[in-house]
């Protein structure tokens, strides 16, 4: 970690309007176009070719778990690189401020969310082609994290979280929530953290009931992601969460229900349900779900494999290390 301020002179809180280098790409930074509580992304250029963009996300660091999630976050990026459904990272660097930690990451430009794409619609619901077209983009990067050895789980898989890329490929993004610490959590002290960890973590709307009530003693593990991916659909398919999250009664009940309209096949409505079954035993697998969406196509646009599948086999992470 490098003790330098990469904006010259006073630490700043922006960098809209600046020229920095993060690891030998020079970019001048642009508008904001999405905000946190500790960190800002904003639209970039290269700072010689101006029509080549960018995404810069800057996150300010004030404590160890803020700069460990920063870390996790480029760790699963890096190790995914190169795959077509996730976000690539360009560059990062993390540098000591004195009291702070900040970390610039440059990715790629992404030109609008599904959840944008869904709102600039209205009511004009996907065909059904269309809604799985998308939903298996999803799969193939949960895919390919899924196959790494320990698996990893996203954790925080939503529609907010898929963004359509340049050259139209849908892509999963915001790393910071992966966990390969698959675990039943009996110990109280262990339950009152993983708790924390949860609700600091996760989006209620898409969490598993194992995560709403530690004391099922159920195992945490990546099927956390295959209910998400229930979750997900059903707003793809409807433009609205099956679960308003609200309510953990209403989730660990399985209290939700299919509309009438938009009609879609009772493949598709069958594959909801079965993600969101109550026990994560009893829900598919990443592998199983992706090939029912994929013979749920029309044969021309059916794939034998998952995309990347050949390296998500291949890879792992090395030392089998925790996130």
């Amino acid at each position: 970690m490098r003790r330098f301020n990469p904006f010259g002179g006073k630490v700043q809180t922006g960098v809209e309007g600046r020229t920095i280098d993060v690891r030998n790409v020079k970019i001048t930074v642009r508008n904001a176009i999405a905000q946190g509580g500790f960190s800002c992304v904003y639209l970039a250029c290269d700072a010689l070719h101006s029509s080549k963009q960018y995404a810069l996300k800057h996150i300010i660091c004030n404590d160890s778990e803020s700069l460990d999630l920063v870390m996790k976050e480029i760790q699963v990026m890096n190790l995914l690189k190169g795959h077509a459904n996730v976000v690539t990272l360009v560059a990062h660097d993390v540098f000591d401020m004195g009291r702070t930690k900040e970390a610039l990451l440059v990715m790629e430009f992404c030109e609008k969310s599904l959840v944008s794409a869904m709102e600039s619609r209205g009511t004009g619901y996907y065909e059904e082609k269309k809604a799985l077209l998308i939903f298996r983009d999803v799969c193939n990067a949960v895919f390919a994290m899924h196959g790494q050895s320990p698996p990893i789980a996203h954790r925080d898989l939503k529609a907010e979280n898929v963004l359509l890329g340049l050259d139209g490929a849908w892509k999963l993004c915001d790393f910071g929530s992966t966990s390969t610490n698959h675990k039943c959590f009996d110990k109280p002290e262990d339950r009152g953290i993983e708790e924390d960890i949860i609700r600091k973590h996760t989006t209620p709307a898409y969490r598993a009931p194992e995560m709403w009530d530690l004391y099922r003693r159920e195992v945490i593990s990546e099927k956390v992601d295959i209910w998400a991916l229930g979750c997900l659909l059903y707003r793809i398919c409807y433009f609205k969460s099956a679960f308003d999250g609200e309510s953990k009664l209403q989730v660990l009940n399985g209290n939700y229900r299919i509309p009438e309209q938009p009609k879609y096949s009772t493949s598709v409505t069958g594959l909801i349900k079965d993600m969101l079954e109550a026990s994560p035993n009893a829900r598919p697998d990443i592998t199983q779900v992706w090939f029912r969406v994929n013979e749920l196509l029309p044969l021309e646009l059916q794939k034998s494999l998952p995309d990347g599948a050949s390296a998500a086999i291949s890879m792992g992470l090395q030392d089998d290390g925790e996130l």
